[in-house]
């Protein structure tokens, strides 16, 4: 081919910068979208995988069909695929927020709590945008013929390197800027801006360029004389390869996440910081791949194919590598004693020197090889897979889609065996073993012989060892000194630990390695008053709700009054109460016990705000355990929308409490109640009907015989506790007209502050 058949470098390089802005807003859109159906769907682990499984089984789609189409079709009608592709995206875009809060959750058409229903539903809302997002390189990837081989594959892999660059840039400045300054709904009119700019320079591109760059000879006139893709062996071969990857890529991408969120300690951020940095990584090594194509050396199909196996090998030993040597070092190494230290706290921190390691250099050293490896087997394969022009959209179309395939697999084995069954670090050596398949692949192929191939696996066995048991692995990642002073339960909820004492007779609760709460409840005052002063001045609190578990110290102090006759208790880790339990037989704590088998305790694995939205029981109290403002979804249990949903859930007289650690918490609160009463900076208290505070009854039920056996058992003397807090309680104005620095559903705000000075709003 001549080079006038080929686009000139400035149009085709305004092309890359669309596809880099398509690839920035399909992220952002990922990243708030999920946010979004997570009112519909719950919190939970079991709904986001359905969100995320739902969003990639429309890209696969995307994917497949659109490369059947792109082959189809002509350079230019590929380049309005991707423009009315683009156009699409832009317009559900500009209606999502009606679509998916609006319309979905706030109106809520279909109610049901099967995930099946729940996974089609949300798979149905999202179909348009996500398959029109995997359509796009397909198209593209017909848009311009640069030949039969490595030249188009090269082209491809630019084109995805791109993308997924610009994919990176989107998942970090979404969380770290734009949720943070504009909020969820204003945030996606960026991503809007940016399909409009694609539309606009698609437009302009077919419009401009010269004839001869967009004609192609190889188009049949009867769309049913394509030929079949060819599924030779080797491209059989290299599909069973695609779908392995996509499985070993999200299985890693979960077992990384669950690893980060321990480390930085479960805030809204951790998403961002790994997917940035995974695709970011990502996308260097497929440039980098590319520029291995125009190298002598890597010419023959045989030297890319050694390139591939050994990407494919070093990216698995890597891993096995970097986190063995990473959890082992921990404690032991002198320069990490920080991290020690840090791993035994239960607070985050988010100074910016300490952000640098927790946020940049252990993400970055735990993952930027292995998908830099990623991105590079990806503009290998490419160039070994590209051979005829006439199938290049197909065969783009069908690897990603059997991709998406593997890894929607992934997510769902790595939830429901890997985790559970598994646990982290042995789900990881299983993933981590692949190298050795690889290594022995090497020597199939003839690219080792057996003298290297013995050494390399003696190198990989070794590398496995370094990753401890399960026990041990998060004995090291919880900054623990000895084994036999950590409980943990892991399952695909989350990871539940108890750090205990050495006596053993007390102990630190820490969810995803956040503190939560101690035991026993002497020493969590918090927690008790949190659930024993609503409970001491309601005058009959019959049936009461408990968001979140954690120690059991808020259903501890609910549980105070004979009058209680049912105790709702909603938790969204559901192996919260198996860890506390354990605690409690260790501990031989037989509060915790009696507690956990309370008949009136009704314990429920949902995620609360869903519960409460989809049940219309009247409570006389509801209470929202302690949940620091900047956990992750922590916005969603300090929003004006759920402070107006616990108000319509109260009988008449009933009470809403909340934990109250900022500003902006307090003006949220009482723009939604009228009667509020307030214990500085601890705890408000809300309601429709005026609140009275008479402290002789109050000090009648804490010291009537129901009451003190109750907390007696927990050597607590509430009325001590309550006359302690008695000076600093003090009812405040409700019904305040709305300010600016309040949480809403789609700006919350205190969830994303990073800085103190976002908090200190006066």
């Amino acid at each position: 081919m001549t080079n006038t058949t080929r686009p000139a470098t400035s149009f085709l390089n305004l092309l890359y910068c669309l596809f880099f802005l398509s690839g920035f807003a399909a992220l952002l859109y990922q990243v708030i979208w999920q946010r979004l159906l997570v009112f519909y769907t719950g919190s939970d682990t079991v709904s986001i995988s359905l969100i995320v499984s739902a969003f990639m089984t429309g890209l696969g789609l995307g994917y497949l069909i659109g490369g059947r189409l792109a082959d189809r079709a002509s350079a230019a009608r590929n380049l309005r695929y991707f423009l009315l592709a683009e156009g699409g995206i832009m317009a559900f875009a500009a209606l999502s927020k009606w679509i998916l809060y609006d319309f979905l959750y706030i109106n809520s058409p279909i109610e049901n709590d099967s995930p099946i229903v729940m996974y089609v539903v949300v798979f149905a809302v999202l179909l348009v945008p996500t398959f029109l997002m995997g359509f796009s390189l397909p198209a593209l990837s017909r848009a311009f013929r640069f030949g039969d081989g490595p030249a188009q594959a090269r082209y491809i892999s630019l084109l995805y390197f791109v993308n997924t660059l610009g994919a990176a840039i989107g998942a970090f400045v979404t969380g770290f800027v734009l949720v943070r300054l504009m909020g969820y709904e204003t945030s996606i009119w960026v991503g809007v801006l940016f399909n409009g700019l694609c539309v606009v320079g698609a437009l302009w591109l077919g419009q401009k360029l010269p004839k001869t760059s967009l004609q192609d000879n190889h188009v049949p006139e009867d769309p049913s004389e394509l030929a079949p893709l060819r599924f030779t062996p080797e491209f059989t071969i290299w599909s069973v390869q695609y779908a392995l990857s996509g499985l070993a890529a999200l299985s890693l991408e979960l077992v990384w996440f669950r690893i980060l969120e321990t480390l930085i300690k479960s805030v809204s951020l951790t998403f961002s910081i790994l997917l940035a940095v995974y695709l970011g990584s990502m996308a260097l090594g497929t440039l980098v791949g590319v520029g291995l194509g125009h190298r002598r050396r890597f010419s023959s199909s045989n030297q890319r194919e050694r390139v591939f196996l050994w990407a494919q090998t070093g990216l698995y030993l890597y891993t096995a590598v970097s986190i063995g040597v990473f959890v082992n070092a921990i404690g032991r190494a002198p320069s990490l004693d920080f991290l020690w230290q840090y791993f035994k706290s239960g607070e985050p921190v988010l100074s910016p020197g300490f952000a640098v390691f927790t946020y940049g250099l252990i993400p970055l050293f735990l993952l930027f090889i292995p998908t830099f490896l990623m991105g590079l087997s990806f503009a290998v394969s490419q160039s070994l897979i590209q051979d005829r022009f006439e199938e290049v959209g197909r065969k783009v179309g069908w690897l990603q889609f059997v991709n998406i395939v593997g890894s929607a697999f992934g997510a769902w084995w790595v939830t429901w065996i890997g985790f559970p069954v598994l646990g982290t670090a042995t789900l990881l050596k299983w993933i981590a073993a692949l190298s050795i398949v690889y290594g022995f692949t090497l020597f199939a192929r003839k690219h080792l012989n057996a003298l290297a191939v013995s050494v390399l696996t003696i190198v990989q066995v070794l590398a496995l060892l370094l990753i401890p048991d399960n026990i041990h692995f998060w004995q090291r990642m919880n900054g623990v000194d000895k084994v036999s002073d950590l409980l943990v339960n892991e399952n695909e909820s989350g990871l539940s630990v108890i750090k205990l004492m050495p006596n053993h007779q007390a102990g630190i609760v820490f969810v995803n390695g956040l503190g939560q709460s101690g035991l026993p409840y002497s020493i969590d005052e918090v927690h008790t008053l949190l659930g024993a002063l609503p409970v001491m001045m309601h005058p009959q609190p019959e049936r009461v709700a408990v968001i979140g578990l954690g120690s059991a110290g808020t259903v501890h102090g609910v549980g105070g009054r004979p009058e209680t006759r049912q105790i709702d208790c909603f938790e969204i880790v559901s192996n919260q109460a198996q860890i506390v339990a354990e605690y409690g037989a260790e501990a031989n704590d037989s509060t915790v016990n009696s507690v956990l088998s309370d008949k009136r305790l009704r314990l429920i694995f949902r995620d609360g705000r869903y519960a409460l939205q989809h049940n219309p029981t009247k409570y006389d109290v509801i209470e929202a355990d302690a949940l620091r403002p900047t956990s992750a979804f922590s916005g969603n249990v300090y929003s004006q929308e759920y402070f107006e949903l616990l108000r319509s859930r109260l009988k008449p007289g009933g009470y809403a409490v909340t934990w109250a650690p900022t500003v902006r918490i307090r003006n949220t609160f009482q723009s939604v109640f009228p009667y509020i009463v307030y214990v500085d900076d601890l705890v408000l208290i809300g309601s429709n009907q005026p609140i009275v505070v008479d402290w002789k009854a109050i000090q009648q039920r804490a010291i009537s015989t129901f009451s003190q056996a109750h907390y007696g058992s927990a050597g607590i003397n509430l009325w001590n506790l309550l006359t302690k807090y008695q000076p600093h309680t003090h009812p405040i104005p409700g019904n305040q007209p709305l300010v600016q620095e309040i949480n809403t559903d789609l700006f919350p705000k205190d969830e994303y502050s990073i800085r103190q000075r976002d908090k200190a709003v006066k």
